[in-house]
């Protein structure tokens, strides 16, 4: 292997990708440094560079041309990263579900992950996709997932909206797949205080209903945590099935 402009612009590219690709992934967080980020990026990069510079056309022809191939790989990788990033942030969005049926909403903890404050039932839903996506070999797929993007035809905005869009929606039904055992619980709390308050209205059904909402909706969070696993599963299958989309464009 010869040290040629081709394959310093092929590892250039690939790098671009990688790098905004591991800054966006939810696998390291704010609790990675961007540094290290970056280091691991190069390192993949150098890695990968020999194996897929035969599939890169590295021939800028000017320097405004070489800025727009580099935004490319970079906004490539980014919707790697940032698309395995929806998935954290269904699990996310179901743990707010559940702190709002159950009356944790209002509790806020410090989530390191993001460096900001989140729901206790959102905070541990979020840690434990994440910590699944990892066990299921979510980064390996991430990676392979990277690899493969590289000898498809250049995205355009219709091929990208193509497979987002659905990805949006396949993951909300994902999200509610988390939150289903603790809501379908909670449902059902809420149907007999209503029932309760028709017939007795001086009892206040719902204030007294609270508690039992807060005690049977932690029994159902902690038994629906295999369904967790399961919409997960679904759901890495759902990311990489619609990246595949966008990237051979259906």
């Amino acid at each position: 292997m010869t040290l040629d402009s081709h394959l310093l612009l092929s590892g250039l590219f690939i790098f671009s990708r990688a790098t905004a690709m591991l800054l966006s992934a939810p696998i390291a967080g704010n609790l990675v440094p961007a540094t290290v980020r970056v280091m691991f990026g190069l390192v993949l990069s150098l890695s990968l560079t020999p194996v897929l510079q035969g599939s890169i056309m590295a021939n800028p022809a000017t320097v405004g041309h070489l800025v727009a191939m580099v935004l490319y790989e970079a906004f490539v990788g980014l919707l790697i990263g940032g698309s395995l990033q929806l998935l954290v942030a269904a699990g996310q969005m179901a743990g707010q579900f559940v702190d709002i049926q159950i009356g944790t909403g209002s509790a806020q903890l410090f989530n390191p992950y993001f460096g900001g404050s989140a729901s206790p039932v959102a905070q541990l839903k979020m840690m434990l996709t994440t910590v699944l996506i990892l066990l299921l070999n979510g980064h390996r797929m991430m990676i392979g997932a990277f690899a493969a993007s590289y000898g498809s035809h250049s995205m355009d905005p219709g091929t990208v909206q193509q497979g987002l869009l659905p990805l949006l929606t396949k993951l909300g039904s994902v999200s509610l797949q988390m939150a289903a055992p603790v809501v379908a619980v909670t449902v059902v709390i809420d149907l007999a205080a209503g029932v309760v308050n028709k017939a007795v209205p001086q009892t206040q059904p719902f204030l007294v209903s609270l508690p039992a909402k807060l005690s049977a909706g932690l029994v159902a969070l902690s038994l629906g945590m295999p369904a967790v696993v399961v919409a997960v599963e679904n759901g890495l299958d759902i990311v990489f099935r619609q990246l595949g989309v966008m990237f051979k464009g259906g």
